[in-house]
């Protein structure tokens, strides 16, 4: 079963075409990963995929649904399933770490303040962070920001993840805290889509690897692949400045 598709799918920011007759599919459990240099269409793709933006053209289905403007209450369920990680973490700023957490079940499922309280003390102790849970976001750093996100986004109990260079604002020594969260969803079988610079995440988790540039899939493959012996010469070109 695939739990993404994307047919045929174009954005367009007026006259920019950010990518066109983009095709991707991914499958239960599959941790996709997206690299290619800034511009290239992969976190503007990732949003089209949770609804952030509106597609152009094409079709995106998300476990055999397909993403339907006309029907908001179809729109909700379907985006409800897929949770999302920023490269900023968004957190409210006036709510503790585990407040952060509780916020979306409570407020968009209508569930019971106690039983989520439960669920989201569970959720920070997965993501190390069981002595920060009444720490404002002030307080925390960027490393323990970033795995507050995680953690609300789990809240909600998604079938997919999608984050969004989740890396990409920390300090070099806090990139690792977040990455290890992240191989640790991908070990549980979470279906991922992930677009990073962190190459070495990309060779260690990714089940297949996609380089985009230009708006366009250049090349798609095993990390063994791509890293190893990359087919095209834009992505050989790519590798030899980031590895």
């Amino acid at each position: 079963m695939y739990m993404i598709e994307g047919i045929n799918i174009t954005k367009k920011f007026g006259d920019l075409t950010v990518f066109e007759n983009l095709n991707i599919k991914v499958k239960k459990g599959e941790v996709l990963v997206i690299i290619g240099a800034s511009g290239s269409g992969k976190s503007t793709f990732l949003r089209c995929l949770n609804h952030l933006e509106t597609i152009d053209e094409g079709k995106i289905i998300i476990e055999n649904e397909e993403l339907n403007e006309k029907n908001k209450h179809l729109l909700r369920k379907v985006t409800t399933k897929m949770g999302m990680v920023f490269q900023n973490f968004n957190l409210f700023p006036h709510k503790t770490a585990l407040e952060n957490v509780m916020e979306a079940p409570i407020i968009v499922k209508k569930q019971e303040k106690n039983e989520v309280r439960v669920k989201a003390e569970n959720l920070l102790k997965k993501v190390g962070l069981e002595n920060k849970m009444d720490y404002y976001p002030s307080k925390l750093s960027g490393g323990q920001k970033q795995r507050v996100a995680i953690a609300r986004a789990l809240a909600m109990e998604p079938d997919i993840m999608l984050f969004d260079e989740p890396t990409s604002a920390l300090d070099p020594e806090l990139v690792g805290e977040v990455l290890n969260v992240m191989k640790d969803l991908a070990s549980e079988g979470m279906t991922m889509v992930v677009v990073t610079h962190e190459m070495s995440f990309a060779k260690d988790v990714g089940h297949r690897v996609i380089f985009m540039d230009g708006g366009k899939i250049i090349e798609e493959g095993k990390p063994s692949e791509i890293f190893t012996s990359p087919k095209e010469e834009r992505t050989k070109e790519f590798l030899k400045k980031v590895i």
